[in-house]
């Protein structure tokens, strides 16, 4: 009989225990299904976006500080400046009206460090601004180093002979150089493909974009990057395109980048105001005072495209639409 009862006991233990467990997972289930848990959850969920958010954050604000901590003002004529520069739209519409001026003879780059030639040239007197002709020279060198001497780049126009009329090719801004093949014995068609596909696949790297199939045109390295962050970003970009789209970014808020090769940029818009003979651009500068390398662009229209490199470099690449800028200091902000 005892023997039954413990048995009985036995039972009963191993029935409360498992009406124990059942209780707990009832607890466990309502727990974690009520409100209080839900927001719990959803606050734990939206604490991680937000660290995460704030790892990105940060890289933006602090370049954007480093840009309006200490800057200058540059006044810009805006009779000149503001139909010169490397960024000028030329068309139709807005035909150029600035001055090409300090141009230098192509001859001297057709030619390597060796005096061995890289280039050809149906007029190799004709001249452009020599920071193109150097670029095309750099680029030319390089393009013969890896094309393993299967012809080489045929200038075959700079700047346009001035007729009298309105000058609507951007060539007559001194920095395009359109472009035939050379093969050693006859002059072909230049189509940027096979032997010659590496020229549009790398001229951004020396300030350029094609304009066409034939055509370089010579826009700065500072440029050249963004058009190309823009095309791997948005799918397709051109000069039209960014001229259009930093109209939308001010200095207070630019447009910020960074390239494949970790380089920082910031890119903004600063308007003219219609009967002014100036306007002022504010430019970066370092601690000690030295600008950030940038480029300032006249549109041709209304106002002045800038691009900044952000990176901490020392080297000085300023290219300045208006050689007679005045700077102004502002205090720090």
């Amino acid at each position: 009989m005892s023997e039954t009862t413990k048995i009985k006991v036995y039972k009963y233990k191993n029935i409360a225990g498992a009406l124990a467990v059942v209780l707990l997972v009832l607890v466990a289930v309502s727990t974690s299904c009520s409100p209080d848990a839900s927001k719990r959850k959803a606050a734990k969920q939206t604490d991680t976006e937000v660290s995460s958010a704030e790892e990105i954050e940060p890289e933006n604000e602090k370049i954007g500080k480093r840009l309006t901590k200490n800057y200058i003002y540059k006044e810009m004529q805006n009779g000149t400046a503001l139909y010169n520069g490397l960024l000028l739209q030329v068309d139709g519409q807005h035909p150029f009206k600035g001055q090409t001026n300090n141009t230098e003879s192509l001859y001297s780059f057709l030619f390597d460090s060796n005096g061995e030639q890289v280039m050809a040239a149906s007029y190799p007197s004709d001249e452009a601004l020599p920071e193109m002709l150097r670029s095309l020279s750099a680029m030319a060198v390089d393009f013969e180093g890896q094309s393993g001497g299967n012809g080489m780049i045929m200038v075959t126009s700079l700047i346009p002979a001035d007729d009298g009329a309105q000058k609507t090719d951007e060539a007559y801004i001194g920095s395009s150089a359109d472009l035939m093949v050379f093969d050693g014995e006859s002059y072909l068609e230049f189509t940027g493909t096979e032997d010659f596909a590496w020229i549009p696949h790398n001229c951004y790297k020396y300030g350029f974009i094609m304009r066409g199939s034939d055509r370089l045109r010579y826009i700065g390295k500072e440029a050249a990057a963004v058009i190309r962050y823009m095309s791997q970003t948005d799918g397709s970009a051109d000069l039209e395109k960014f001229q259009a789209d930093v109209k939308g970014y001010s200095f207070e808020e630019p447009l910020f980048l960074t390239t494949d090769d970790g380089i920082e940029y910031a890119a903004y818009f600063v308007p003219t105001e219609e009967g002014t003979i100036t306007t002022s651009v504010p430019i970066p500068v370092r601690e000690d005072e030295s600008e950030y390398t940038h480029i300032i662009s006249g549109n041709n229209d209304d106002g002045y495209i800038v691009i900044v490199n952000m990176s901490d470099n020392t080297d000085s690449n300023i290219i300045n639409v208006d050689s007679g800028a005045e700077s102004l200091p502002e205090a720090d902000q």
